[in-house]
This record gives structure tokens, C-alpha cells and sequence, in this order.
């Protein structure tokens, strides 16, 4: 009997071993390949996997989860505590220097680790094979929605360091799929059933991930499955309308997401020092008429930085709103910043991911109405990385932001606590808090947050974190993050898209 096989494509990623996992097409694979302490269940909430209860103290600080006794690796061997607190400790390695690192960063002992006094994390303890206690530096109420991210995956014993090549590229896990050869970068990646997986029936008797080139990805992943040789697939902006008309119903996804399409202006260095330098740029945004035009009404504009997925903790610009299309107060705001016209802004940008229409669009609008001198520099996914965490970098960057878990603080607080800012001795920086900005009101908004056992009293500390970033412009919103997709209906059913914008593998079965 021929392989059920799901068929699909995406673009290099940065990692598939849990300590470094961080894009979509990384965590969709390392997702596959291992199961936390828990899951991502209905609108985002966590449900029991690994663990199968859990619970904090009064006093937010400590955390206890209870394991099941029925997991194991790929290869046999059980999951156990032990197996949890040896990839924390695994992923803080300061050799090993991942950007992911930071989700660790509220279990005690997590400074002494990376900055290498000690390789044993002191918060995170074993009290037995199935009893995995968890000491938080401060109060997170939150903090099992944290234990989301793969960063906090469990390994085996033969994982060895994180940087390891044989186990980067063909990690050993404990999820639904395992590791089919190794990752054939450029290439492929190959998945097949875990015999081994405790956590239900799946039908897929494999994956096969074709990787392709950043620069046409988008392009050709639709092409492809336009001709038969994907099942499922991104969609380019300009072909959203063919795809709504031809692929309705149960063949076309559309899902409002946890995520945010923004501009980071470098706020440590002009020109986008000042507050009234990014009012001029985002006050002479024409959101509304770009999703019109560019998106065909697919993309909701941002007024604020948490989207109306957040529910209470969402709430939009006031009267003075600062992502307003308003060219006379951009002119206004871009002389009281000594940005005249003629001015030089650079406005970084990645190719191949269906950006090009409107980041142009951004940019002309820019010179339009403010008439500086925009500078589009045109790079693939890794430059982009590599540009928006040098000091050097100056003006704006294309940038998007996508929930690792279902929490307004996994947005605010490493987008822009000024604990996250990190930058190394040659000023390269090391957090996502890329553009460097700093607000002491913020940092104590978030505090707060964290500490809050009332969900009202939390949302309420979150909008004040929201209304001051947006009054700032410490990022600079664009459109609430929205996902397309289309799939073979004729072939699979049960597709859906994931908390993490990925497709639901382990619910596919045959039409």
C-alpha cells in the first residue's frame, strides 16, 4: 500500500533542534519532532501532553509539573524530569550563544549558565522521574504558557552539547514524526511516523519538506501546488483573490493570528532617534489603502501593537492616534525631527517572502509625502537578521512578529523590555528588542503583568504596556497578523492552521 504522505514546502530554516528553533519553518519541524510539558489546544490554550497536571504556588514563583509515565524517545529511552532539565540546560550552553534563550530567562540560575559559572541550571529540579519543579527569579503567573516555545523540550542523553551537527541535523524526539535521514540543507527534510508516540492515532505515514530558494520561495511553494506536487501551500499576495475565488470553502484557510507585521526604527542612533521621527514615518503610512490594494482587504491595519486576538488585553489608539494616515501631521513631525525633504532614511528589507509589493509601496509613500530619500536595502532572510542586529544599522526594518505562546508578554516584553536590548561588546544585539528602545514605565507595566493572578488586573497592565510602546512608536504597526492558505481537499481533510501558523499534521487524514 502506497505511503500517506503530506507534501509541502518552505525556505531553509534557521534550526530544527529545540535549543535554537525559532521561525515558522524551523518550529514546524522540531514541533513534529518533539512534545513538551504541554500543548497548544482550542484558540491557543494550553492542554496536557508530556505533563499531565500542573500548577504554580501563591506566590507565582514556583511552578510543579507532573509527568506521564507512558513517553519515551525515538530510540526507547523514557521522558522523564531529568529529561526536561537536561535540554534547559542544554539550550543555555554560552557556546552554543541561541537567540531562543531568553523564554529561560525568569527560571533561576539562568545568568550563571550563560554567562558559563556554572552548566547546572538551579531553578529547574528533578524531584523524581516524573516530578519536574521549576523556581522563578520573579512572580509569572504565566509561565507554563512559556513552556510553549521548543526551547524547553526534553532530549535524550545521546543529544550530547547543542552544537552538535549529527544531532542538529537529525535530532532524536519524543513527538509524532521522527527524523526520516538526515536534514539535507538546500534540499529537503524527510519525516516519518513515530511507531513510539503516546499521544493518539496519526494517520501521515510521512512528510516530505522540499526546501526552497528564500528569494522565489513564496512564488514557487504556490506554483508547486498549483501543479500537483504540494498539498498545501502560502499564498503570494497578489493571488489572494484567484485563490479565495477557485479554492473557497474547505480547500482555502484564512486565520486570524497572535502576530503583528511592523517597521523596527533603530532608536538608538538618527535619524529615528526621536519620537517625532517615527510620527513622520507612521503618519505617512496609508495602511487602510495598502491592504486594499496590495492585500485585497486580507490584512487588518494595526492601531496598536496587540491585536484583537488578545481579547481584553487588545485596545486601539485613542483620538490621538499615532498610526493615523495624516500627511500634513507627518510634515509637521518630520521638521520638529530635522528631517527636511532630501533626507536620507534606509529601510531594510527581505526578498522572497512576498514583501516586495508593499514594502514598496511603504517606501514610495514615504518619499511621497515626506519627500526624503528612502533607501531600500534589499537582502534575503539571514541578511536581514544579521543587518537589524548591528549597531551600524540606522532608519527602519521590515519585520514580523508571530506569538511563540498565547500571552500578550510574549510580544511585549522581548520586543521591548530593555532587558532584551542585550548587545555585545561590538554593540551587536543579542535579544529581540532590536531597535534598542528603552522606557522604564514599560518595563514596569510588564513587571506588574507578570505578577497579576486576576486576568482583569493583567489586561489592564498590558494595555498601559501597549499604550505607551504605540504613543512611542517603538515599533511601528502595520497590519495585524492574518494567515492564507491553500490545501488539496479533493486528497486530505482535517487541515487546519496552528497557533504557530503551521499545518495541524498530526489531524490530517485522507478525503
Amino acid at each position: 500500500m502506497r505511503p500517506f504522505a503530506f507534501r509541502m514546502a518552505l525556505t531553509e530554516p534557521t534550526a530544527i533542534d529545540p535549543y535554537k528553533a525559532q521561525e515558522t519553518e524551523g518550529i514546524l519541524v522540531c514541533k513534529a519532532l518533539f512534545t513538551g510539558l504541554l500543548r497548544s489546544g482550542a484558540g491557543g490554550r494550553p492542554a496536557a501532553a508530556t505533563a499531565h497536571s500542573w500548577g504554580c504556588d501563591p506566590t507565582g514563583r514556583t511552578w510543579t509539573f507532573r509527568l506521564r509515565d507512558d513517553t519515551c524517545f525515538g530510540d526507547g529511552e523514557p521522558v522523564t524530569a531529568h529529561s526536561f532539565v537536561r535540554g534547559w540546560e542544554r539550550a543555555l550552553d554560552p557556546a552554543a550563544n541561541t537567540e531562543t534563550a531568553y523564554h529561560l530567562a525568569g527560571v533561576e540560575g539562568f545568568g550563571d549558565v550563560r554567562a558559563g559559572r556554572t552548566g547546572r541550571l538551579a531553578g529547574a529540579v528533578a524531584e523524581d522521574d516524573l516530578t519536574l519543579v521549576v523556581r522563578l527569579s520573579q512572580p509569572d503567573v504565566q509561565f507554563d504558557l512559556k513552556t510553549l516555545q521548543p526551547v524547553f523540550s526534553p532530549v535524550p542523553a545521546s543529544a550530547g552539547p547543542a552544537v552538535d551537527p549529527v544531532f542538529n541535523d537529525q535530532p532524536l524526539g519524543n513527538g509524532p514524526f521522527a527524523m526520516d535521514g538526515p536534514w539535507e540543507h538546500g534540499k529537503q527534510i524527510r519525516l516519518v511516523r513515530n511507531p513510539r508516540w503516546w499521544g493518539g492515532p496519526v494517520a501521515l505515514d510521512a512528510v516530505h519538506i522540499d526546501i526552497l530558494d528564500p528569494v522565489t520561495g513564496l512564488d514557487d511553494e504556490y506554483a508547486g501546488f498549483l501543479a500537483g506536487r504540494y498539498d498545501y501551500a502560502r499564498i503570494p499576495p497578489g493571488r489572494l483573490p484567484e485563490a479565495g475565488r477557485h479554492l473557497g470553502g474547505a480547500g482555502f484557510l484564512e486565520e486570524d493570528g497572535a502576530g503583528l507585521h511592523y517597521l523596527i526604527p533603530f532608536c538608538h542612533r538618527p535619524p529615528m532617534d526621536s519620537a517625532d521621527a517615527r510620527r513622520a514615518v507612521s503618519h505617512a503610512i496609508d495602511r487602510q489603502g495598502i491592504a486594499d490594494r496590495l492585500f485585497h482587504g486580507h490584512r487588518t491595519p494595526a492601531h496598536s501593537l496587540l491585536s484583537p486576538w488578545f481579547g481584553g488585553a487588545h485596545a486601539p489608539a485613542g483620538d490621538d492616534d499615532p498610526t493615523a494616515f495624516d500627511p500634513g501631521a507627518a510634515r509637521a513631525h518630520a521638521l520638529r525631527a530635522g528631517l527636511p525633504p532630501g533626507s536620507v532614511v534606509e529601510f531594510a528589507v527581505n526578498t522572497g517572502s512576498g514583501h516586495e509589493g508593499w514594502t514598496s509601496a511603504v517606501a514610495e509613500g514615504l518619499r511621497e509625502v515626506l519627500g526624503w530619500d528612502v533607501r531600500l536595502l534589499h537582502t534575503d532572510a539571514r541578511g536581514l537578521v544579521g543587518h537589524r542586529t548591528s549597531e551600524a544599522a540606522t532608519g527602519l526594518c521590515r519585520a514580523a512578529w508571530a506569538c511563540d505562546y498565547p500571552t500578550p508578554d510574549n510580544m511585549l516584553f522581548p520586543l521591548l523590555h530593555s532587558s532584551c536590548t542585550a548587545p555585545d561588546a561590538e554593540g551587536t544585539a543579542h535579544g529581540d528588542n532590536e531597535g534598542r528602545y528603552v522606557n522604564a514605565d514599560l518595563d514596569a507595566a510588564l513587571t506588574r503583568a507578570r505578577a497579576r493572578t486576576d486576568p482583569a488586573g493583567r489586561d489592564r497592565e498590558w494595555r498601559l504596556a501597549d499604550a505607551i510602546a504605540t504613543r512611542d512608536l517603538a515599533l511601528i504597526p502595520l497590519w495585524y497578523r492574518t494567515d492564507q492558505r491553500v490545501y488539496d481537499a479533493e486528497r486530505l481533510t482535517g487541515v487546519a492552521i496552528d497557533f504557530d501558523g503551521n499545518p495541524t499534521l498530526t489531524t490530517v487524514r485522507p478525503a
